[in-house]
């Protein structure tokens, strides 16, 4: 999203003129960025909710914020529901500024959050996972209700203020007087969604160092790692930061982080670093060895093709060749959007399991200007995956299909004003049985759009079908948003 890439004065602009900062709105989505999906096993909700981080990217108010939203009680169509109504498919997108949020349904958080991970282990409520780059750096932990509709702070007391107590990634006791290590502008985060153990694995954007570097050999990159179920400052250490520039590998930032069954996948992006200004990536794809995280593999990706940085990136099982009905441990499949120029990269990663995997370019899909995030939808054993991209270029979703080789949909999902762009960022699905339902967030307009595929053998039929939320207005002379007022 090109949004995240304006310089550090922007990011200090306020379109307040008020001396108090206001709380953010809870009738309305400013910048909203990351986005999860969860729908509870045993549940009378037909569309299940929604959790959207607002990330506050101009600072019109005093504080990000988490939504939660009832899909239900906003009067959105069934879930799976055929485009057989013409009178409904000529009325979309259903235009719904009515979030219905309840008190208990929103908490603050700091400003410029950036994706958002859900974990569901079997027996316990979600929790969300959202990195935030405001000036300390946190990781910010939410956690949701038995029945989906409340949040609550993990890190703050179980209140609505999740600022409080919020877990910064820089400062780290047992670190240097140059930071070392640390995480500055984290943006990435992912979890194994209902793996009890699982880990949280958070991606940042700006390099670390001592403050008379000169060259990109004296900074440093990290992946941070902590459990899951207690992502606090008790387990937060020097050894939380897993260090991306290892064994002659010059360090760069990590967009975002995807977790195979040894390795992790970490998509890398430009630097920004108070030393030397903005850097090119030093790096399109890296492994980290999960068994041992000193162990970090290239993949010189740039050999093959001339791409300049990457962004969103997700990881999938691959079957056994003589039995496609069985999940191949030692085989997965790599999904990576690659930018300059922008495309998606499939890659089969062969001895998964072992010391040295080895990588195999399957597909190279061109892709609109834009590439941010992407969330690729199973249609079960022996059937080629969809994958949904965001973009800010042409203002879509675009929808590539395994089993054609090619983009078999674009979505638009703004108004198409130059003046107002959309600029989609953040990606979650709904997936169950032969449909699908897609949820992405529009950065520059404020609100969140609804795609509906009701049938998984036909993804060309996509159609955005609802925008969520009021949309945002924009002060064309400044490039930011008007500063609405805020709901009591």
């Amino acid at each position: 999203m090109r949004a995240y890439l304006v310089t550090s004065v922007l990011l200090l602009v306020s379109c307040s003129v008020d001396s108090e900062p206001k709380p953010p709105p809870s009738t309305r989505l400013v910048y909203p960025s990351g986005v999860a999906f969860w729908r509870p096993e045993a549940t009378t909700s037909t569309n299940g909710f929604l959790y959207v981080a607002g990330a506050n990217f101009d600072k019109c108010y005093g504080s990000g914020a988490v939504t939660a939203l009832d899909l239900d009680a906003l009067g959105l169509r069934p879930f799976g529901k055929d485009f057989t109504d013409a009178a409904e498919v000529e009325a979309f997108p259903a235009r719904i500024t009515d979030l219905h949020v309840t008190e208990p349904a929103f908490v603050f958080i700091d400003s410029f959050a950036g994706e958002m991970a859900l974990w569901s282990p079997p027996g316990r409520p979600p929790r969300l996972f959202i990195p935030t780059r405001d000036e300390s750096s946190f990781l910010q932990v939410i956690d949701v209700s038995d029945d989906g509709a409340n949040l609550s702070c993990e890190q703050g007391g179980g209140g609505r203020d999740c600022r409080v107590d919020a877990l910064s990634l820089v400062g780290v006791p047992g670190s240097s007087k140059d930071g070392v290590p640390g995480a500055p502008s984290p943006m990435g985060v992912a979890v194994e969604r209902t793996n009890p153990d699982a880990r949280v694995w958070v991606t940042h954007t700006e390099l670390v160092g001592p403050p008379t570097a000169e060259s990109q050999s004296e900074l440093q990159s990290y992946l941070v790692d902590l459990p899951a179920s207690a992502p606090d400052r008790a387990e937060l250490s020097t050894s939380s930061f897993v260090p991306l520039g290892v064994n002659g590998l010059l360090a760069g930032a990590a967009h975002s982080v995807a977790i195979g069954g040894r390795y992790l996948y970490a998509s890398g992006r430009n630097s920004s670093t108070n030393q030397l200004g903005a850097l090119a990536a030093s790096y399109v794809l890296r492994l980290v060895d999960r068994t041992n995280t000193e162990r970090v593999l290239e993949s010189d990706l740039r050999a093959i093709y001339s791409i300049r940085e990457a962004r969103g990136i997700a990881v999938a099982p691959l079957m056994m060749r003589d039995n496609p009905t069985q999940v191949d441990p030692n085989r997965e499949r790599v999904y990576l959007l690659a930018r300059g120029p922008d495309t998606l990269l499939v890659l089969d990663i062969e001895n998964a399991l072992s010391d040295l995997p080895t990588l195999r370019v399957v597909s190279a899909q061109s892709l609109p200007e834009g590439a941010s995030e992407l969330e690729v939808i199973n249609r079960g054993p022996g059937r080629g995956s969809l994958v949904a991209v965001t973009g800010s270029g042409d203002e879509a979703v675009s929808i590539y299909d395994e089993e054609v080789g090619q983009l078999v949909a674009q979505v638009l999902v703004g108004e198409q004003d130059p003046a107002q762009p959309s600029q989609p960022f953040g990606l979650t699905a709904d997936v169950r049985n032969n449909a699908a339902r897609l949820f992405a967030t529009t950065f520059g307009d404020g609100r969140v759009a609804v795609i509906d595929i009701p049938n998984l053998d036909r993804p060309q039929d996509a159609r955005r079908v609802a925008l969520l939320g009021v949309q945002q207005l924009r002060d064309t002379r400044q490039g930011t948003s008007v500063c609405q007022e805020s709901s009591p």
